[in-house]
C-alpha cells in the first residue's frame, strides 16, 4: 500500500513529525513524501503548491491501493489541503487530514461564517481527521454542530531521539529549542535572563534571527548566551545531556515534538498550558508550567527549577510517562491500524 505524503518541507516540528514517521513505518507500506510548502519566497511556495495538486491528480489517478496523508496546519496550508482532499475523493481515494497548527484555534476564530463553514466540512469530509492531543479533540468537537459525525482520532507526536551521553548538565545551563518567533516565546525568555545573570542560555533554531540578535543586545545578555542555529539530532542530543532544564515559554502549541524529545531524554521541562502540553507537563510531577507572556513568573519559575531537589525526580516521571504513552513502539501501531481500517 502506497501512502502519500504531502505537507510543508520548513524546518520545524511538522517537518519532524513527518521524517519520524518515515523513519519508523512498517515495511509493508511504501511511504512517498511530496513537499507541498517551504516558507519564504512566496513564488517558490505556489509552484510547490500546484506540484502537491498535480502529484495528487496523477496518484489518484493512477490503479493501485493508495492513501493520502496530509498534513495540515492553518491559513493557506487550509486552503491547500481542502483542494488535495477535493481531488483525491473525487477518485475514491481515502483521505486522512492530519492537524498540527498551533496557531489553528486563531485562524478558526479570525475567519468568518463562510470560511468557518468550509473548515468544518474539511473535518467532517475527511476519511479520518487526526489530532495530537485530547484537549486538541475536545476543542475541535467544540466548533462543529455534529461532533460524532466526524471521524475524530487521537494521535500523539512522537520523539526519534538519538543516544545522548550520561550526564547531569551543567550547572545553571538551560536549553531552547524552536523557532525564533514570537510565538515560541522566547523574548520573554530573552527578558527573563536579563534578571538571572547566573544562567547560560543554549538556544537552537532559526526563524527570525536579526530580530533574536537584536533583542540579544538589548537585553544585554550576549555573554549568558550560546546560540547553534538549526542543529541535527546529534547535536540535540548532546545540547539535552549538557543542560539542566529545557524551557518553551510558548503562546500557542499542538503538541512539541521538542518536549518529547526532552521527556525521553530525561531533561526536566519549563513549558506553558497550551495546547496539548499540559497533558504531558504536570507541575509537581513532570515538570514545571507558567502562563505565557508573564515574565517574572518565568523567571521564578527558571530560578526555583534550578534549583529543585525533586527536579530529576521529575524528569525520570517524565520519562517514565513518554515511555507508556508517546514512545514510537506506541503510537506508530495506532497511525499503521488507521491506515489499514
Amino acid at each position: 500500500m502506497d501512502i502519500i505524503v504531502l505537507g510543508t518541507g520548513q524546518n520545524g516540528g511538522i517537518d519532524a513529525v513527518i521524517n519520524n514517521l518515515k523513519l519508523n513505518l512498517n515495511q509493508q507500506f511504501r511511504y512517498r513524501r511530496f513537499v507541498s510548502h517551504k516558507g519564504g519566497n512566496k513564488f517558490f511556495d505556489l509552484m510547490l503548491a500546484l506540484w502537491g495538486l498535480w502529484v495528487v491528480f496523477w496518484l489518484s489517478l493512477l490503479p493501485g491501493e493508495r492513501i493520502f496523508h496530509l498534513h495540515m496546519s492553518y491559513r493557506g496550508s487550509f486552503w491547500r489541503k481542502r483542494i488535495y482532499m477535493k481531488v483525491a475523493q473525487f477518485f475514491g481515494r481515502k483521505v486522512l487530514i492530519h492537524l498540527h497548527g498551533s496557531e489553528f484555534k486563531k485562524f478558526y476564530q479570525a475567519s468568518d461564517g463562510k470560511v468557518q463553514q468550509q473548515i468544518r466540512q474539511l473535518i467532517y469530509n475527511a476519511d479520518a481527521f487526526i489530532v495530537l492531543s485530547q484537549s486538541w479533540r475536545e476543542y475541535i468537537e467544540s466548533i462543529l454542530e455534529s461532533p460524532q459525525q466526524a471521524n475524530l482520532v487521537v494521535l500523539p507526536n512522537f520523539a526519534v531521539v538519538a543516544p545522548s551521553p550520561q550526564s547531569e548538565g551543567q550547572q545553571n545551563h538551560v536549553l531552547f529549542l524552536g523557532a525564533l518567533i514570537e510565538r515560541k516565546g522566547i523574548f520573554d525568555l530573552l527578558q527573563a535572563l536579563r534578571e538571572l545573570p547566573d544562567v547560560v542560555l543554549h538556544v537552537g533554531g532559526g526563524g527570525d534571527v536579526a530580530r533574536f540578535q537584536q533583542a540579544v543586545a538589548e537585553y544585554g545578555v550576549e555573554k549568558q548566551l550560546v546560540f547553534h542555529g538549526w542543529i541535527d539530532h546529534e547535536k540535540k542530543a548532546q545540547l539535552m545531556a549538557e543542560t539542566q532544564l529545557l524551557v518553551l515559554p510558548s503562546y500557542n502549541e499542538g503538541l512539541p515534538v521538542v518536549i518529547l524529545e526532552a521527556m525521553a531524554a530525561g531533561l526536566a521541562v519549563l513549558s506553558t498550558p497550551v495546547g496539548g502540553i499540559p497533558e504531558v507537563i504536570i507541575p509537581g510531577q513532570t515538570g514545571y508550567l507558567v502562563e505565557p507572556g508573564k515574565v517574572e513568573q518565568l523567571t521564578d519559575a527558571i530560578r526555583q527549577a534550578l534549583h529543585d531537589d525533586s527536579r530529576s525526580a521529575m524528569a525520570d516521571n517524565a520519562r517514565a510517562l513518554y515511555q507508556q504513552n508517546y514512545d514510537v513502539s506506541v503510537v506508530m501501531p495506532r497511525l499503521e491500524k488507521l491506515y489499514v481500517s
